[in-house]
């Protein structure tokens, strides 16, 4: 909680595709469930990842103060935790229909992956992105228990978004994974990374858009949806040097990429 940001990431799409498949603001209890839901995946998601590289992160600058890394918390702290969160998701995930809780346990699946894929995987990015699309699919499963064009639309954008901002996070650590032999989009693409991100950013928001123009949405939309567009590639200008701080001050810019992406939709279920 004290480092909201992967909140928001996960949370702005997840409330945007409740939008979408409610076609309308949708009931208190079901976006409490997903606000709620949000918030403890990804904290459970956090001492996972910890869990897993609890002897790697006191070699990374960003990471070699975390709890379990100097053994202020135990393992059995951190495991006990994590089955609090989990048992509290699940209490939740139950409220909604079977579809929505058999595509919980495919999100809890990638959770406990995700972590691992860094030691073995060029691009570990895209699982997250898939990772936090969960939502986006149980968002459409609670709500219209299918799977429409915009649901796996909303979907493919995320994975492209995740890339995006992912890769500037991962430009943050290039030295300290180059040293503990970890991968990440950044090692990968190396000096191409940039033009990467510029170009995942630029799928997303054709996708975005193209949802757009299917629905007929109004002038409104493109109009926000372009300032979100500005604040990315700002983003990728700004860290085209390939500057470590640059690049994490626009891994954090995007959550107001996620928020002007979200009201975008917001204005066309209020009609704007």
């Amino acid at each position: 909680m004290n480092k909201p940001i992967g909140i928001f990431l996960l949370l702005w799409p997840t409330l945007t595709a409740l939008l979408v498949a409610e076609q309308g603001i949708p009931e208190l209890k079901i976006v409490a469930i997903f606000i709620i839901g949000t918030i403890l995946m990804r904290s459970a998601g956090c001492i996972v990842n910890d869990l897993v590289d609890r002897n790697i992160d006191v070699h990374v600058e960003r990471t070699k103060n975390r709890p379990l890394a100097v053994k202020e918390a135990s393992i059995f702290e951190a495991l006990l935790y994590l089955v609090i969160l989990l048992l509290i998701s699940f209490f939740l995930v139950m409220q909604l229909n079977f579809l929505a809780i058999k595509l919980s346990l495919c999100a809890l699946l990638s959770v406990l992956i995700y972590p691992f894929c860094k030691r073995f995987f060029a691009l570990p990015q895209l699982m997250l992105g898939i990772s936090f699309g969960f939502g986006i699919l149980m968002a459409f499963a609670a709500i219209q228990n299918e799977f429409p064009f915009e649901a796996w639309a909303l979907f493919t954008a995320n994975i492209f978004w995740a890339l995006s901002y992912d890769s500037h996070y991962a430009i943050k650590d290039m030295k300290d994974d180059r040293k503990i032999n970890l991968r990440s989009s950044a090692l990968t693409f190396k000096h191409y990374t940039i033009p990467f991100i510029f170009l995942c950013f630029i799928f997303m928001f054709l996708i975005l858009i193209f949802i757009g123009y299917v629905n007929h949405y109004s002038i409104s939309f493109y109009l926000i949806m372009a300032i979100s567009l500005i604040i990315a590639l700002r983003g990728s200008f700004s860290g085209s040097s390939m500057d470590p701080d640059k690049n994490f001050e626009a891994f954090l810019a995007n959550n107001y990429v996620g928020f002007f992406m979200f009201m975008a939709f917001v204005s066309q279920m209020m009609k704007i």
